[in-house]
């Protein structure tokens, strides 16, 4: 019940946690009971205590038949990673390894309108990230996410984890349930910090981002044209303090021919009057002149990542030069 209560953060939910006895004192609260026990005035939240016990026993079902395993926030098990969030979830729901994310991760995210040569990419990248020991961690959507996965799982022991955008008995795109199957099956990790059963919904992809950069200390944009969801997952890894590598695929000129259109598309809108200032703003190119590395295969990212402090790299042709 608590995880659900969406109006409430972690920490409140948390607080509760330590206060109630159980689910059905909780269910018995009014808002402004609540409002009172985590002292804070909730405004503009729906809340039906009764509603929302029925609903998690219907959880409590799910998760039994789906045999699916969770961990909270004030779990020994909670990943690590996550606990450094400013908004954390307050559960995890998950079938698979979680002691995956114990080894080196890295989030690789990208379009779903990615080029042949980007994916191509992305699965190699992948690849060699998982024979060097790493988790590769992605969204399991189209596109750029479902090569990563695919990439990983190329390895001998490759391991990925998958971060679903809905309940964990819920494949999403329902296109993927076979490419699900073999993550599990090599070892790795299906992951949703919302409660079986709750759908996915346009914001929740917008949500899910957030897990996939923070599981990493390094989120690697394989391509992503103005706007991309991807470019969001890259705001939110800077946000948490951790690095953003750009793949130098995102500078093709493919990948320069489907950003025109969707400039196009973008500026159509706004003309239009729609607001879509942010996404014509938001491009790969903005996080290279903040000083994002370009990288062209998994060599150069470990090169990154084992150069010393105050070192950016910058990919000028077919080398690596550093800028100081």
């Amino acid at each position: 019940m608590l995880s659900d209560a969406t109006f409430l953060t972690t920490k409140e939910k948390t607080l509760l946690q330590t206060t109630l006895e159980n689910s059905t004192q909780f269910a018995s609260l009014s808002l402004k009971d609540i409002s009172v026990s985590v002292n804070r005035e909730i405004k503009r939240a729906v809340w039906n205590g009764s509603e929302s016990l029925k609903k998690a026993q219907i959880v409590a079902k799910l998760i039994s038949s789906w045999e699916i395993k969770w961990t909270a926030w004030d779990s020994a098990d909670f990943p690590a990673m996550l606990t450094e969030m400013t908004d954390p979830p307050y559960m995890l729901f998950y079938r698979g390894n979680l002691d995956c994310l114990k080894s080196p991760c890295v989030s690789v995210v990208g379009t779903r309108r990615a080029t042949p040569s980007a994916r191509k990419a992305t699965e190699q990248f992948a690849r060699d990230a998982a024979e060097d020991g790493y988790t590769v961690v992605s969204g399991l959507a189209y596109g750029i996410d479902s090569h990563a996965h695919k990439g990983t799982l190329l390895s001998a022991n490759g391991q990925t984890a998958a971060i679903l955008p809905s309940g964990i008995d819920t494949i999403t795109p329902n296109a993927h349930k076979k490419l699900a199957e073999r993550i599990l099956q090599k070892g790795g990790l299906l992951m949703s910090e919302y409660v079986p059963g709750t759908p996915a919904l346009p914001f929740r992809f917008v949500q899910r981002n957030r897990i996939v950069a923070a599981l990493s200390p390094v989120t690697v944009v394989a391509q992503a044209p103005s706007g991309s969801g991807a470019l969001i997952t890259a705001d939110y890894a800077l946000s948490y303090g951790r690095d953003v590598m750009l793949h130098a695929e995102c500078f093709s000129k493919d990948a320069e021919r489907i950003e025109q259109v969707i400039q196009h598309e973008l500026r159509a809108k706004a003309a239009l009057g729609k607001n879509v200032a942010h996404k014509l703003q938001n491009t790969v190119q903005r996080y290279r002149d903040d000083g994002a590395p370009v990288i062209a295969n998994y060599a150069e990212y470990k090169q990154c990542r084992e150069s010393a402090p105050g070192t950016v790299f910058c990919k000028r042709g077919s080398e690596q030069q550093s800028l100081f």
